[in-house]
């Protein structure tokens, strides 16, 4: 089973992104933004300002904001819709702790890697020292798909589910975890609540309504 978006990927996103209007918005114009400030860009009737405010708050916003920006993922616009969702991991995948932070980064990279030993070590660390850092939780979990070790998986992530609701990934991984297990009326359950916090996932989609199909037409 595929990791999910790692903390790397998503700051080379975000630095993609930033790139893309850096000629007429130089960095001088962004990096002093406050949270509020970058809160009342993504309000704004402007494109650059939008954009301005969501690469913001990718560093500077708070679980708090992740409602806002989860609404952002049904925009009109394809570009904030995408913004959106880097926006919302890069919330999830900080701590805002100077110690906390390069170790979960270390567990990730170890999970990349294809180290999921060395991560599950790494990740108990960041969790003994923050268990309430729920992304530390949906990693472990990753490490623990990756060691074969559904059922602890499953705890881990029914933690993260608990402290961070929203986590869409998390939900896919759970239904991933039931499909492999043929439970397929779970896993349609989890698919459908993924989708429905964030749907733009077109694999994700198309995986529901073959799962659907085959319960109606299964009657499992």
């Amino acid at each position: 089973m595929a990791i999910r978006l790692q903390f790397a990927a998503v700051q080379l996103m975000i630095a993609a992104l930033l790139a893309g209007f850096s000629l007429s918005a130089p960095a001088a114009d962004w990096s002093p933004r406050s949270r509020q400030q970058a809160l009342d860009e993504t309000r704004s009737s402007q494109m650059n300002k939008r954009r301005l405010g969501y690469a913001r708050l990718a560093e500077v916003g708070t679980l708090e904001d992740v409602p806002l920006v989860l609404a952002a993922l049904w925009d009109e616009e394809e570009l904030i819709r995408g913004m959106a969702e880097q926006v919302v991991w890069g919330i999830w995948m900080r701590a805002d702790d100077p110690v906390v932070d390069p170790m979960f980064q270390t567990g990730v990279r170890l999970l990349v890697e294809n180290e999921p030993a060395a991560a599950l070590e790494k990740l108990n660390e960041v969790i003994a020292m923050r268990p309430e850092f729920a992304e530390a939780w949906n990693r472990r979990g990753d490490a623990f798909v990756a060691l074969g070790d559904y059922e602890r998986a499953l705890a881990n992530y029914s933690h993260t589910i608990e402290l961070n609701p929203y986590q869409f990934g998390t939900l896919e991984s759970c239904g991933q975890i039931w499909l492999e297990r043929s439970e397929y009326r779970k896993a349609a359950d989890y698919f459908r609540r993924a989708l429905e916090l964030n749907p733009n996932q077109p694999a994700l989609a198309l995986a529901l309504i073959e799962l659907e199909e085959k319960l109606e037409n299964d009657r499992i």
